[in-house]
């Protein structure tokens, strides 16, 4: 209660001859997806895809509980997940993503991020380094058999996510022209974060 008194006071007051400014944001979170969709038996590139990604709303609140307590049980980013839409999309041109997005449309498959794959980047090489930086990279390979079908969705999810679809706080939310995923193929998929 006080600090909210205090904070009303503030907006009114100047600080070493400044107004505080309520509305400024430093930076931003933003991502950026990769995808490889590969032949398993010789590793030939089947499709490619590059594009922007989008930080659903849902993502400052996990924030939030991190910075609160350190010790958060259910703590960051740890599963990539897949999907096919929703049936009545169309595959090859299926809705913008937004950011109110909570969970996948149709979830398919999901897959846990172990350390090796979670990596910082320093962002004026690219390169990957054990310093932390703004940058970080989520990557994860769905095997043959993993996420077969006409996969059109994808999200990050993290907080008290689990194995099971549709759990956790989601962060990220993209869709996509379909890559079409048969068990003879492997999709690897490269998320990065910066903030």
């Amino acid at each position: 209660m006080l600090f909210l008194e205090w904070l009303k006071k503030a907006k009114e007051k100047c600080c070493f001859g400044s107004r505080y400014r309520f509305d400024e944001k430093l930076g931003g979170l933003h991502g950026e997806v990769w995808m490889f969709l590969r032949e398993a038996s010789t590793s030939r590139l089947l499709q490619e895809y590059h594009c922007r990604n989008i930080i659903v709303n849902s993502a400052s609140i996990l924030i939030a509980r991190l910075l609160k307590d350190s010790r958060e049980p259910d703590a960051g980013i740890s599963y990539l997940a897949v999907g096919t839409g929703d049936p009545s999309w169309d595959k090859q041109n299926p809705p913008a993503p937004t950011n109110i997005q909570t969970a996948l449309e149709n979830e398919i498959a999901r897959k846990a991020f172990t350390t090796e794959d979670v990596s910082f980047v320093d962002p004026d090489t690219g390169e990957h380094v054990t310093t932390p930086t703004n940058v970080v990279d989520y990557e994860a390979t769905f095997a043959e058999t993993e996420a077969v079908g006409p996969i059109v969705e994808m999200g990050l999810f993290g907080g008290d996510a689990t194995d099971m679809p549709d759990s956790g706080t989601e962060i990220n939310y993209r869709t996509f022209p379909v890559i079409n995923k048969s068990s003879s193929m492997t999709l690897s998929i490269i998320i990065r974060i910066t903030s």
